[in-house]
């Protein structure tokens, strides 16, 4: 019976959708596929949706609008299928059963089991957009005992609106944004006892944290020749840092989730080449430059070639680590694919999660 409780507790963790927390940072904003796919340089790019959530000085630059609603994702870890796969066959007991369960463990000890469904519905046009990134995900990091696994599962949602204009003959690109943040779930650090709180209501009710706050974003876009359209992008999201308010549950306040720290970015992209349809796009990037992690955590390099706007393929280098990934857009459908690092720890190549998301886009 100990052991199912242990095994479901972190199956529910997983399976139940959650988001990790480690020794890192937040992330400054919701990712979008074909970012990440460009190592994550994208605040001197921002020319489609993702403006919203990187730079909302991109909007100024759209030559049309852009709806989309059914547009999921999915993301996991390479290491969570074959986890999942053992966890659920240890389940069902055996009489070595909970030796088996602390010797997968002792195996996962160090490695990241990720898990996640995201939704990105948005509408923009030129000057002006809104959205909303939800990420229902989560993940789970072994350690040994006393202290197992470090859990966070639940929802984070921000609903970003923008507006942007152009000055100096379009040269020029300055946007604006507020948003909401949300999120909620279990956050805290698990040992062999207290996981058992996964089937005990009060003692989890005790570990719940909820709230919402509203926070603003900045941005510019500054393109001074047409030639090759070198851009230098500059975005502050959630200036001044974004604090939660706290939630209530059939009258019970949960614990307030942390603050989310103001995040200065800076890049520089260009053309360097164009033929017809055809496009090379080149960017490098600083995120979060005002916060004290290692530089080697922030910075980020991304290329990206195209055929107008059907497909397009990209790569780069994020946090240290090499990313990929595809845009095929036929406009009632659109296929999204990525493969991409998260580094965990605080220094790159410290602790490293490989990730592959894929998105669907129907418009209907």
């Amino acid at each position: 019976m100990w052991n199912r409780r242990l095994i479901g507790g972190f199956l529910f963790g997983l399976l139940g959708l959650p988001t990790l927390i480690q020794a890192q940072e937040e992330k400054w904003t919701h990712y979008g596929l074909r970012p990440l796919a460009m190592g994550n340089a994208f605040v001197s790019v921002a020319n489609d949706y993702n403006a919203l959530f990187y730079n909302p000085a991109g909007l100024a630059r759209l030559e049309s609008w852009d709806f989309e609603f059914l547009n999921p994702t999915l993301e996991l870890s390479e290491k969570t299928v074959n986890f999942i796969s053992d966890a659920a066959g240890l389940a069902q007991g055996d009489s070595d059963s909970v030796q088996k369960t602390l010797d997968l463990i002792e195996e996962q000890v160090g490695h990241i089991q990720h898990l996640a469904i995201q939704w990105t519905p948005h509408f923009i046009l030129p000057h002006f957009g809104i959205g909303i990134g939800i990420d229902l995900g989560g993940s789970m990091l072994f350690h040994r005992y006393p202290s197992i696994a470090l859990i966070r599962f639940g929802p984070k949602v921000i609903v970003p609106m923008a507006i942007a204009l152009n000055f100096l003959e379009d040269r020029l690109s300055v946007g604006f944004g507020i948003k909401l943040r949300a999120q909620g779930g279990v956050d805290d650090e698990f040992s062999i006892d207290s996981i058992e709180a996964f089937s005990d209501s009060e003692q989890l009710d005790d570990k719940i944290i909820g709230g919402s706050g509203v926070g603003g974003d900045f941005g510019i876009l500054f393109t001074p020749i047409k030639t090759m359209a070198p851009t230098i992008g500059l975005s502050i999201t959630d200036i001044g840092g974004t604090t939660y308010n706290k939630m209530d549950i059939s009258g019970k306040p949960l614990g307030t989730p942390k603050i989310t720290l103001p995040s200065v970015n800076l890049g520089f992209s260009m053309r360097p080449w164009e033929w017809q349809s055809m496009y090379l796009l080149t960017a490098v990037e600083m995120h979060s430059v005002n916060q004290p992690f290692s530089f080697s955590k922030k910075i980020n390099y991304g290329m990206e070639w195209g055929l107008g706007s059907i497909f397009k393929v990209q790569t780069g280098l994020h946090q240290g680590y090499l990313s990929g990934g595809f845009e095929l857009d036929v406009g009632i459908l659109a296929i999204r694919a990525v493969s991409y690092a998260e580094e965990l720890g605080h220094v790159s190549g410290t602790v490293m999660d490989r990730r592959y998301a894929m998105q669907l886009k129907l418009l209907i």
